[in-house]
């Protein structure tokens, strides 16, 4: 896989062969005109399932929007790393990455079966109106876990080797697998 993990990056240039899976990417448009795209974004996951913020900014989305489809696992090099943002982070990460033209993208075929898809953080109820006025980190409410079960072996039918399953119920949906 990857030379370098999420946490042993540091602020500056980065040649390192970084090995991440595009848990999710969205565009971020002017507020002004939904017609301008300011950046891309993207949070990246590596195999021990540490997160970190991404950004591209115009002019080079053209050239990786094609190369990039959330949930797909890449090696990425040639990348910048900086400080993170001030405020609306995705993730908890005082560092973010940000491509540049010399960035390279190739996708893994090979992806090991516990390298994690997505990220997130559970907020207890009680503590959600203190995290409506902050500004630093997005906060997207699901909705509030009803039920959780117990992990539970599973052997899909083309695969050789179990995994764990766990059925985690949100109110107002239906359940989701982890």
């Amino acid at each position: 896989m990857g030379d370098v993990l999420i946490g042993a990056l540091m602020v500056g240039d980065c040649s390192d062969c970084l090995c991440v899976r595009a848990s999710r990417i969205w565009e971020f448009n002017d507020l002004q005109d939904e017609t301008k795209l300011l950046h891309t974004d993207l949070v990246l996951l590596d195999e021990e399932g540490s997160s970190i913020h991404a950004q591209i900014y115009p002019p080079l989305p053209e050239k990786f929007k094609p190369l990039l489809e959330e949930g797909r696992v890449y090696n990425l090099s040639f990348f910048q790393v900086k400080k993170a943002n001030r405020l609306y982070k995705p993730v908890q990460n005082d560092i973010m990455i940000s491509f540049t033209r010399w960035t390279t993208v190739e996708e893994v075929v090979e992806i090991p079966l516990a390298f994690p898809e997505f990220t997130y953080s559970l907020t207890p109820i009680e503590k959600l109106p203190s995290v409506l006025d902050n500004k630093e980190y997005f906060t997207d409410v699901l909705g509030a876990v009803t039920k959780i079960s117990d992990a539970l072996p599973l052997r899909p039918r083309s695969q050789q080797v179990h995994t764990m399953k766990r059925t985690v119920t949100v109110s107002g949906s239906a359940p989701m697998f982890v």
